[in-house]
């Protein structure tokens, strides 16, 4: 057992006491748990205040017992387990009532120990674990009887552990992992001191390669739950980023102020797992070199500074590139004459390089923070543009694509990177800062066929006069995914090819499945909409290609390649 697995019992400590013992009154002991009863009595859970990714890991957990219990007969798995669907009375008198103590709740650390099986991982790299020995999880839920969840992480499919119950949520207790009693195949060692304490990574006792497996069944995972025809589709295997450390290009270290704590001792770094405690860290594993030394720089200047500060703060730490010749003018020094530096300046400048390509921005605006994969990350988009482009023209006879749409265009980076083989690419942005970062990006790089426009998010191609017909459009909106009012303009715009690139792939799954519920896409010739009230465009999803953009977490990019069929 590797030391970072051996024992978790610190992690309910405060950062600064992390390693060290304090000698507590009995009576100081009794009011405390006092004042935790009293508070957790207030507390009613909620289930909007579950993560949604637990409970459905959970239902997951239960469907694949019900059915190792009904071999025979898949067609009948039941909708809910433990209650009728719909029975949101009986769902709640059992989601509310947790059958476990937990140490939040006012319980004795002793009371709050116990032994679990761990039977599945959450998209979010969560062990959901039960008492239950997989024989006795098939005959409880064969009764229609459902058993209490455990939410462990730092925890593996398949394994034995020893956790500690710590607070209770909407049909679950979230756990710490005390001891891996029987461990997986796949678990491995994690190089970094601060593993299993800090929020950070979540993924490091995997390795690589089964990083990237359980990458891709998130991506297949979230697909298939929100429509069952999706499950269908083909997801190809991850492709991964050459390095699985030292790759981020940004961390955002931050500390807290907190009364009687001298300013010497403020713990600069991430929080701890399950608790709004920061850890101090002196080093990140994940960080490229030149943000592994100005994460050290960052930590002395704000330590030098602490007493002036009356509340916390976050810290900026983020890569640039600058001329090796402090006298080159940048637009004209070739991306191979730069060199690695950082800023922690958030009102200052970055420089970016994809490939033979310079990017510049503000360094709190948004931008990839892996530089080493976004030459295959852009690379691919292009390909697929151009792949359907050829495709398109010479077997239905459309004409080749001509005019590429980047929608939500940021700083410019597809836009400018696919802009070869295009006569015209246009990318559209609402935010007058990034319009004007991307038009001195195109000129910086020679993108002559390139302009960005402002647009309106109520008539988001309105400025665009392009057939449909020859024009792709590329989507990258934020994690939260785009919304109902922009994939209708899409589908009315109906452009031929649509490249659907996501951060947060549930919140993708959930878009394309709305354009499927409007019959804008079909699946093996299936739509849901009446025929009689079809929309212009249908599209069919021709491609489905996971990046891992963030190795050691449970962070998955995805695109969709859409070709339109009608």
């Amino acid at each position: 057992m590797s030391d970072n697995t051996a024992d978790y019992c610190t992690l309910q400590q405060p950062a600064s006491e992390i390693g060290t013992k304090r000698m507590v009154s009995p009576e100081a002991q009794a009011s405390k748990r006092a004042k935790v009863q009293r508070k957790s009595k207030q507390r009613r859970l909620k289930k909007a205040d579950a993560d949604e990714t637990v409970l459905s890991a959970i239902d997951m957990v239960l469907r694949d017992a019900w059915i190792k219990g009904n071999s025979e007969n898949r067609q009948d798995i039941p909708a809910a387990f433990g209650w009728s669907a719909g029975d949101v009375e009986s769902e709640a008198a059992f989601c509310r009532n947790p059958q476990v103590p937990a140490k939040l709740a006012g319980a004795e650390a002793s009371e709050c120990e116990f032994e679990v099986n761990v039977y599945e991982l959450s998209e979010r790299g969560i062990g959901i674990a039960m008492q239950e020995t997989p024989e006795q999880l098939s005959e409880l839920v064969m009764q229609g009887k459902r058993p209490w969840a455990f939410a462990v992480p730092f925890t593996l499919q398949g394994e034995r552990a020893k956790i500690r119950a710590v607070r209770h949520e909407w049909g679950y207790t979230q756990a710490d992992l005390l001891q891996v009693i029987e461990k997986s195949p796949l678990r491995i060692d994690s190089p970094c001191t601060y593993f299993g304490k800090c929020s950070g990574c979540q993924l490091q006792h995997m390795g690589y390669m089964h990083q990237a497996e359980f990458k891709r069944q998130v991506v297949e995972r979230a697909f298939s739950q929100g429509n069952s025809l999706f499950s269908k589709l083909t997801v190809n295997p991850v492709s991964q980023s050459p390095v699985p450390y030292g790759y981020r290009t940004k961390l955002t270290p931050h500390f807290d102020i907190r009364k009687n704590v001298p300013a010497a001792d403020v713990p600069i770094g991430f929080g701890i797992v399950g608790q709004r405690q920061v850890l101090d860290i002196e080093d990140c594993m994940i960080g490229t070199d030149a943000v592994r030394q100005g994460f050290i720089q960052a930590r002395a200047d704000a330590q030098a500074k602490m007493s002036t500060y009356k509340r916390g703060a976050t810290l900026l730490v983020r890569e640039t590139n600058v001329p090796k010749d402090e006298s080159a003018i940048l637009s004209k020094t070739p991306a191979t004459e730069l060199t690695k530096s950082y800023t922690l300046d958030p009102k200052g400048w970055v420089i970016d390089v994809v490939g033979d390509l310079k990017f510049r921005y503000p360094a709190s605006s948004f931008f990839q923070n892996n530089a080493s994969i976004l030459p295959a990350f852009t690379g691919y988009v292009r390909d697929e543009l151009l792949r359907w482009s050829r495709q398109l023209d010479s077997n239905n006879g459309a004409g080749a694509l001509r005019t590429l749409i980047d929608a939500y265009c940021g700083s410019g980076l597809f836009g400018i990177a696919c802009h070869q083989g295009f006569e015209k690419v246009i990318g559209i942005e609402i935010s007058k800062e990034s319009i004007s970062c991307a038009d001195d990006n195109a000129k910086m790089n020679g993108a002559d066929n390139v302009e960005f426009i402002l647009g309106d998010a109520a008539c988001i191609f309105g400025k665009v006069d392009s057939d449909p017909a020859s024009t792709a459009v590329i989507i990258d909106p934020p994690r939260k995914g785009s919304n109902p009012e922009f994939l209708d303009q899409l589908v009315a715009y109906g452009p031929r090819v649509i490249v659907y690139i996501a951060c947060g792939v549930p919140a993708q799954a959930r878009d394309l499945n709305y354009m499927y519920s409007q019959g804008a896409i079909s699946v093996d010739g299936q739509c849901a909409a009446d025929p009689t009230n079809k929309p212009s465009a249908v599209y069919r999803i021709s491609a489905i290609q996971p990046f891992d953009l963030f190795p050691q977490t449970y962070h998955v990019e995805n695109i969709v390649t859409l070709v339109r069929d009608n």
